[in-house]
């Protein structure tokens, strides 16, 4: 392991349903898979999801806001999965503060390689305290303007924090695209104003593997293209695919 702090990646979108969790669950297992040791905490408080998708529901004691009120220990609340370690979101309403967060964070970031944040969807208290924390944000759209819009919003709140921003657009659609029923890339880039590291096609079956928690399947065309926008992350030239 890095003998240095985690390197924070928040994914969020400013709207729900555009597979922001789906999308930075299959980040962290991709970079446990190669050698990573990965932290998610799942933000989306009330209404957690992560512990699903990575099949360990039933082991849930803690949440991270156990954590911030010194209710027990950091390492004992860390969720051991297959792949990353999990912090479940707290299921009931609270006040969080980005002081909150930085305590929070500092707990566990000489623990890990990488911190993935997973946002809920909006743009309200919590996602001010979350990206107070982050080093890098990933913008996920879809290529409506619904979503753009929103995206637009959370990228511009990121910004005014001194967050670097990415985006990626998600569950794209060539047949959609091309027949003018969603937006061009080029248009979701100007619209948002984000550079773009990748373009994920829509893929049904790594949506259904998750919601499901199961195993997500490497040859995908969803998970093959986010391993290029790690490569890309990490400096790699790699040519966009669509």
């Amino acid at each position: 392991m890095a003998d240095f702090s985690a390197k924070k990646v928040l994914f969020t979108s400013g709207k729900g349903g555009v597979g922001k969790s789906t999308l930075s669950t299959t980040y962290a297992k991709i970079l446990c898979d190669k050698g990573y040791q990965v932290l998610m905490i799942d933000c989306d408080v009330s209404l957690r999801t992560l512990d699903i998708m990575l099949s360990v529901s039933s082991l849930v004691l803690y949440d991270w806001y156990d954590v911030v009120e010194e209710n027990v220990d950091p390492r004992s609340a860390l969720i051991t999965t297959d792949g990353p370690k999990l912090l479940a979101a707290p299921m009931g309403e609270i006040f969080v503060t980005s002081d909150d967060m930085r305590r929070l964070v500092s707990a566990y970031e000489r623990m890990f390689d990488y911190i993935v944040l997973d946002c809920p969807a909006g743009v309200g208290p919590v996602f001010d305290a979350v990206v107070s924390v982050a080093d890098l944000a990933i913008i996920v759209s879809t290529p409506d303007n619904v979503c753009v819009r929103s995206a637009a919003v959370a990228a511009a709140k990121a910004e005014a924090a001194g967050v670097e921003s990415r985006l990626v657009i998600n569950r794209f659609q060539k047949n959609l695209t091309f027949g003018g029923k969603n937006l061009n890339i080029d248009e979701v880039i100007d619209a948002t104003g984000v550079q773009l590291v990748g373009v994920i096609p829509e893929d049904k079956a790594l949506v259904l593997s998750m919601l499901n928690g199961e195993l997500v399947d490497p040859n995908s065309k969803a998970v093959k293209a986010m391993k290029r926008v790690i490569r890309r992350l990490d400096g790699e030239q790699v040519p966009l695919k669509i």
